[in-house]
């Protein structure tokens, strides 16, 4: 049950959702279903009052492919899907492509979206391939999802000790240079420090937990959190709940928070959340999950549960200061200090 303080607080709050994949409306799409995105997920979203969320509309699993592997093609066609479906919306989606489109105030109405990928793949090696995708409204992108690409290996390559490649490095100082969100999510722990040693300005992981709380390969270290910090950057916790305990409870996913609050500092903390409920099924290739496994929390389960986690965060005795910033101050501060302004956008040339 939300209470008032709460839900007052909820509903006066800027909300960032720090990651969303497209699979929902890919799989409603596919269904005979028309402009999904905005039809179903926009007014889920808006219930939930999000004001801008992050939204990968490809990268580098066969799902975000839809099953073809021609990763470039398929962001092409992706993204061509999310624009139309934001020239329906008669102005109730936007899409970011600088700092001064980022919201002052939350709106009844109005959907942002920060257009991502989760992985390199769509590059295909090519660093020209990520400025054209910057000229579509590319402004965030992981460098790896689970496994090896082009750019660095990814969490589940962890016994082969590598990180970032060549490639990869040439990636990262350009994405600084174009002024995208750099995304750490998925990536294996030497890459992490390896961007860490080449990027610039602050970087973020999404959506990924505490280690120190609960050991997943998904989850980050205390070292890891405390480098991510100094760049000041956001972690987003993930409410998969796999990532969060063996017993996952909201107050468990409020842990996570906790400890990132309690090691770097409160600036420091969002929420990726990552909700899966409505995605629908993966191809084989890309499941992550046991047979059997609780992929959802009770009472957080999708974005209609979102006020409840406002709720715990009051009970917990958090300051609405703090709280505005876990739900999106952090993020948004963030996409201020990275993405450039309106007037320097001629950067991809």
């Amino acid at each position: 049950m939300v209470g008032p303080k709460a839900r007052k607080l909820h509903d006066e709050s800027i909300i960032v959702e720090g990651h969303r994949d497209l699979f929902e409306m890919v799989r409603l799409m596919d269904a005979g279903q028309k402009y999904p995105l905005f039809n179903v997920t926009y007014p889920r979203l808006k219930r939930a009052n999000i004001s801008t969320t992050f939204y990968s509309i490809c990268g580098d699993s066969v799902t975000h492919s839809r099953g073809t592997r021609q990763f470039l093609k398929s962001a092409l066609e992706n993204i061509d899907m999310l624009r139309e479906e934001i020239e329906v919306s008669s102005g109730k989606m936007k899409l970011i492509l600088h700092g001064d489109d980022l919201p002052d105030a939350p709106s009844p109405d109005l959907l942002n979206i920060v257009m991502s990928f989760e992985g390199g793949r769509p590059l295909e090696g090519r660093i020209e391939h990520l400025r054209n995708f910057y000229r579509l409204g590319l402004r965030s992108m992981q460098i790896t999802w689970n496994l090896r690409n082009e750019l660095a290996d990814g969490v589940k390559e962890e016994r082969t000790g590598g990180g970032l490649t060549h490639f990869g490095e040439a990636v990262v100082k350009e994405m600084d240079r174009l002024g995208m969100l750099i995304d750490l999510a998925h990536i294996s722990r030497p890459g992490w420090f390896d961007v860490l040693e080449v990027a610039s300005g602050p970087v973020c992981c999404t959506h990924s937990n505490c280690k120190k709380i609960y050991h997943h390969f998904r989850t980050i270290d205390d070292e890891q959190i405390k480098a991510l910090a100094q760049t000041g950057g956001v972690l987003g916790v993930n409410a998969i709940a796999t990532m969060v305990s063996k017993d996952p409870t909201l107050d468990k996913l409020v842990d996570h928070i906790s400890h990132i609050a309690d090691l770097v500092g409160i600036d420091h903390v969002g929420l990726g959340l990552d909700f899966v409920k409505d995605d629908g099924p993966l191809y084989p290739e890309d499941e992550i999950f046991g047979v059997g496994e609780n992929r959802l929390i009770p009472d957080f389960e999708n974005e209609d549960d979102f006020p409840n986690i406002t709720e715990c965060l009051v009970r917990r005795g958090y300051s609405n200061e703090d709280i505005t910033k876990v739900l999106g101050g952090n993020f948004l501060r963030l996409l201020k200090a990275v993405l450039k302004p309106n007037a320097a956008q001629d950067v991809a040339g």
